[in-house]
């Protein structure tokens, strides 16, 4: 079943900038990232799918329901954690939640939010106000959740978490995901959690979609980037021959960087009877190919121009 599927959509504003013709299909039970710099379209699109604002066209389904007009009874079957929380300075944590649970109809003692909040380390006696980037990140996640939404849209979730709270989170969303079944759309631009949290991943440049796949098929097709250390002293790109693997090879500071495509074997061919002090092999990472992905769509772009 797709959770969210857009065929087409399009959300133009005066200056022209927006989202163009994006075609998505995100599935159920997928944690699904959703990656580009600011001014991308990833807000505008997150908008759209919250009912937040209306496409210019194209179609746009959210758990089965085509997004057109408003639709009150979805939107309690989503949860959202903007990029940035305003709330009531002057309530409490815990009166925040409450509110929260009441406009939902739920029962906060019988919600996952106070478990939660215990493993986040939050303190829900103290008033907003007082509350720390943190602990109002803490907050918002734990309002985006108490309601147990099908679907979660997450807007910079981990900015103002300190690193031993990011990795409770990311095991919390696994949680939702793994034992409750929760679709997450993670819009990010921290692509290390990307690739350690999400099945697949779109990229997104100036509104318009440059790829969707898993993030080892994204990562597969740069590669490998290869660090050779040679026992020789010197930039030995051209009498080793490194130029003619990869013609952008870089000597730096001793080491000798270059990428190749699939032909590994024949690259180690090359390298066998070379005196080697250190070689590293390896995949390229998401952010690595995020801007390989950047650079040929700039390519293409200048050179159509």
């Amino acid at each position: 079943m797709s959770v969210i599927q857009a065929r087409q959509l399009t959300k133009r504003y005066g200056n022209g900038k927006g989202v163009q013709s994006l075609d998505l299909e995100v599935r159920e039970g997928e944690i699904f990232g959703f990656i580009g710099p600011n001014g991308a379209g990833k807000s505008t699109t997150i908008r759209m799918l919250l009912q937040l604002i209306a496409p210019t066209s194209g179609e746009l389904f959210v758990l089965g329901t085509r997004i057109a007009g408003d639709h009150p009874k979805l939107r309690r079957r989503i949860g959202y954690l903007p990029s940035e929380i305003r709330l009531y300075p002057d309530m409490t944590g815990k009166q925040a939640l409450e509110f929260a649970a009441a406009a939902h109809g739920v029962d906060l003692a019988r919600s996952p939010a106070l478990k939660y909040a215990e493993r986040l380390q939050w303190d829900m006696k103290a008033k907003i106000k007082s509350y720390s980037l943190g602990n109002r990140k803490k907050l918002g996640i734990l309002l985006s959740i108490l309601h147990e939404p099908e679907l979660l849209v997450l807007d910079e979730p981990t900015s103002g978490l300190d690193p031993l709270m990011q990795q409770e989170f990311y095991a919390l969303l696994r949680e939702l995901n793994e034992t409750r079944g929760t679709t997450v759309f993670f819009s990010t631009h921290v692509l290390t959690e990307v690739e350690k949290l999400c099945d697949r991943v779109a990229i997104i440049r100036e509104g318009k979609l440059v790829n969707v796949a898993t993030v080892e098929e994204i990562t597969a097709k740069g590669g490998h980037r290869i660090e050779a250390k040679f026992q020789a002293e010197g930039d030995l790109r051209e009498a080793y021959g490194l130029l003619r693997l990869d013609p952008e090879a870089q000597f730096s500071q001793g080491h000798h960087v270059f990428h190749i495509g699939e032909s590994l074997q024949e690259t180690l061919k090359l390298l066998a009877d070379k005196p080697l002090a250190d070689l590293n092999i390896r995949r390229p990472t998401l952010e690595e190919r995020f801007m390989d992905e950047y650079r040929k769509t700039e390519d293409r772009e200048g050179g159509e121009r």
